[in-house]
């Protein structure tokens, strides 16, 4: 086999594992719209008081106005820790 046909799905997993780099700039992002993905980094989230906390959920609402995504509100699902960075996904309402 040859050596590139390795290297690209290496670089592919590691490009997927990594935080995104919103997640690295502030500590937190929103990624995707419907469903969408919340990523805080562990100390932020203890600061705030964990998930589900009033500091979590403005921060949340927050982000989601100001990207202008689920303007009828959300649910929440499916949290855990991935990469090292706490996630949870969320969905819009309709």
């Amino acid at each position: 086999m040859k050596r590139h046909a390795l290297v690209f799905p290496a670089l592919l997993i590691a490009a997927c594992s990594t935080p995104h780099p919103e997640v690295q700039n502030k500590g937190y992002a929103v990624v995707g719209q419907d469903p969408f993905r919340f990523e805080v980094e562990p100390e932020l989230l203890r600061q705030w008081g964990g998930y589900g906390s009033p500091k979590f959920n403005q921060v949340l609402d927050e982000e989601l106005e100001r990207l202008r995504i689920c303007r009828n509100g959300y649910v929440l699902r499916n949290e855990g820790n991935r990469d090292g960075v706490f996630s949870v996904t969320g969905r819009c309402r309709s």
